[in-house]
């Protein structure tokens, strides 16, 4: 079977290769990123059986096939390896979209907007994934404001 690998500093994550394609076509023609196009042209190209990918950009992909149930990933920190569903999805920053922000301070966002005139700071939020020992397997920002 072939397959597409995705190293992080904490785990390797392993999928089917016609899952991945699969999943990067359907990013391709909802979001026309050229990033994918680039992925989709070197895994097409490749003889082997098993492809390593290195751009960064694919750890989206890894998040929206992992969020899918697909493939396998092994935590470098414990060495065992997982199924998507015996791994934890963690949030980043101030939540998993800027419309869920996690404000940790008192007052809220509600006194922060409509007291006093001030410049709203920059936020960012994400989403990732750890091991059930609680190894961080992989965290990507996935918006900004």
């Amino acid at each position: 079977m072939a397959t597409v690998a995705y190293e992080t500093e904490n785990a390797v994550f392993q999928f089917d290769l016609n899952d991945t394609v699969y999943c990067l076509e359907n990013c391709s023609q909802e979001h026309s990123a050229t990033d994918t196009d680039e992925i989709l042209k070197f895994i097409k190209s490749s003889p082997d059986e098993s492809i390593t990918i290195i751009d960064d950009y694919f750890g989206y992909i890894v998040l929206d096939l992992t969020e899918k149930g697909k493939g396998l990933v092994k935590c470098k920190t414990c060495s065992k390896v997982y199924a998507p569903d015996q791994i934890e999805s963690i949030t980043v920053g101030h939540g998993k979209t800027p419309f869920l922000i996690n404000l940790k301070e008192k007052g809220g966002i509600i006194k922060r907007l409509f007291g006093r005139k001030q410049k709203l700071p920059g936020m960012f939020g994400g989403k990732g994934y750890q091991c059930p020992e609680g190894h961080e397997l992989i965290a990507m920002i996935t918006w900004r404001t």
